[in-house]
């Protein structure tokens, strides 16, 4: 009996549009360093062959060559059409029967190596990885369960609002995805080896002398060798801020309500916490003078443009008493300027008037730009920035000189400031709108804020239950008990204008009211 040849292996792949990547056999580099350009065992090979003969990726379409190849394999490998510990053909040989060139091949199963679904081996060549049980993966938008459900705290509350889509703000829609995109595209093609390796400890040159231009114009005039330090949003500036300037035991003062990451620092270098109240105005200054009186603080944390979470600017005159006691006091200031430039008008800041001699001014790019352009700066006095730049590189080395670089361009592209002017109208539209469905449905602010994102209402009674129920429907709320250092229970709660039109939240809301 006259035996019959094994077919061809490769010939045996699924099929799939895809398009060439214009790669020919004669442009075939070797084999991988390491991995045997073997011959296919045609007695221990890949069973199922004649269920796929004939296959041959195609050279116009969608897909590159690489792709085909890597998703058929994928396919018949998940399949079990190829077993498990299977000898899978060379990379000559499969590149003959496809007709492609070797890299292409190579290409492919480094991929297929990279994704554990085959294993490479230096002396025999590659094989189907044996299947193990997979670990229980954590779906998208998953919470990951903290040490206190019955409660809302810190932690669980920051688990919901990272784990939403529209997580602490911004509609995804309301992004420019495009300014962001194109910006990556210009720093690619311009991109240097430099820029790969670690960045300056300050950050990079370009973005600091940027961001000095943007404090000029609103009259704050630092130097960018010294005077600006990035970092990778205003929750590490304020890390690496209350890390140097204070002790444990030392007394520092905050706004209340305030936002509630502040006191997970404080806590953890076992400060004593002062908090005074936060008005329209500004903080409440006579409280402020009778700590400083009393307990000379070392520090004071406010937010003076765009509060949150209540959304007030403060006037100018609390800004002037501020800064006199802390001149007076030996008091230094930390301005989290996080929402500035969502502000109805220019910004009124502390810094300007001292020129960042006590004062240290936290911006910061994600909340515009989009929370994965983890960018931000402190501006402050020269000579704590360069202990603080020292502390930056010891707690994590220096911060991604690639974002800043993106962030950079984004400023320099010439269509940031439209871009934020759309963005400041699309929030003040959906402000007005929830506040017009609100006031339908009888929850009254006594004085709206102007600008932001967020709403600081008094539900009449605790709102935990209902910041609970929101967040389970993928509404961020956050309920008022986390923005006090006690953490006591309280009426109000914090509502995104994003979720405007959301119909879960007016129908809670009614149900609310109602009792």
């Amino acid at each position: 009996m006259t035996s019959q040849p094994s077919p061809p292996v490769s010939a045996q792949l699924l099929k799939r549009s895809a398009a060439s990547d214009g790669r020919r056999n004669d442009q075939s580099p070797p084999a991988p360093a390491g991995v045997a350009d073997t011959h296919v065992d045609h007695d221990h090979q890949t069973p199922g062959a004649p269920l796929l003969a004939h296959w041959q990726p195609v050279r116009s379409g969608s897909h590159t060559l690489v792709d085909q190849i890597v998703d058929r394999f994928v396919v018949c490998i998940e399949q079990n059409v190829f077993r498990q510990g299977s000898r899978l053909p060379s990379v000559r040989l499969l590149a003959q029967e496809l007709n492609v060139s070797r890299y292409t091949i190579v290409e492919a199963y480094d991929r297929l190596v990279a994704t554990n679904h085959i294993t490479a081996n230096a002396r025999s060549g590659y094989f189907v990885q044996h299947k193990r049980q997979p670990a229980r993966g954590i779906k998208s938008g998953e919470i990951v369960p903290t040490l206190s459900q019955d409660k809302i705290d810190v932690p669980w509350i920051l688990n919901r609002l990272f784990s939403q889509q529209n997580n602490l703000g911004l509609k995804q829609e309301w992004l420019d995805t495009e300014i962001v995109a194109r910006s990556i595209r210009k720093v690619a093609r311009k991109m240097q080896p430099s820029a790969l390796m670690y960045g300056e400890p300050f950050g990079f040159a370009p973005l600091r002398q940027t961001i000095m231009a943007q404090l000029a114009a609103h009259d704050l005039h630092v130097q960018p060798a010294g005077e600006v330090l990035l970092t990778t949003g205003v929750t590490h500036s304020v890390d690496l801020l209350i890390r140097q300037l204070v002790r444990p035991g030392d007394y520092v003062v905050v706004e209340e309500p305030c936002w509630f990451v502040v006191f997970a620092y404080l806590r953890m270098v076992g400060v004593n916490i002062l908090t005074v109240a936060r008005t329209p105005q500004g903080p409440d200054t006579t409280q402020l003078e009778a700590h400083c009186r009393k307990h000379k603080p070392v520090l004071f944390i406010c937010n003076s443009t765009v509060h949150n979470p209540t959304g007030f600017t403060l006037s100018a005159r609390a800004a002037h008493d501020v800064l006199r006691l802390a001149q007076q006091y030996d008091m230094w200031i930390v301005e989290d300027d996080t929402y500035s430039e969502l502000s109805a008008g220019p910004p009124l800041r502390i810094s300007t008037l001292d020129q960042c001699e006590r004062t240290f001014l936290l911006g910061n790019y994600s909340k515009t730009l989009g929370a994965a352009m983890r960018v931000g700066f402190i501006a402050g006095p020269a000579n704590i920035l360069n202990e603080i730049a020292m502390l930056k590189l010891l707690s994590g080395l220096s911060t991604s000189s690639l974002n800043e670089r993106v962030i950079h361009e984004i400023i320099h592209g010439g269509h940031y400031r439209s871009y934020i002017e759309r963005l400041r109208q699309r929030i003040n539209w959906a402000r007005t709108k929830m506040l017009e469905r609100l006031g339908d449905l009888g929850y009254v602010l006594a004085q709206p804020p102007a600008a932001g994102l967020f709403l600081w209402l008094d539900m009449s009674r605790d709102a935990e239950p209902l910041a609970r129920q929101l967040n389970l429907h993928n509404i961020p709320a956050t309920p008022g008990s986390l923005f006090y250092p006690d953490q006591r229970v309280s009426t109000y709660l914090r509502l995104s204008v994003s979720s405007y039109d959301h119909p879960h939240l007016w129908d809670a809301l009614a149900a609310w009211q109602q009792g």
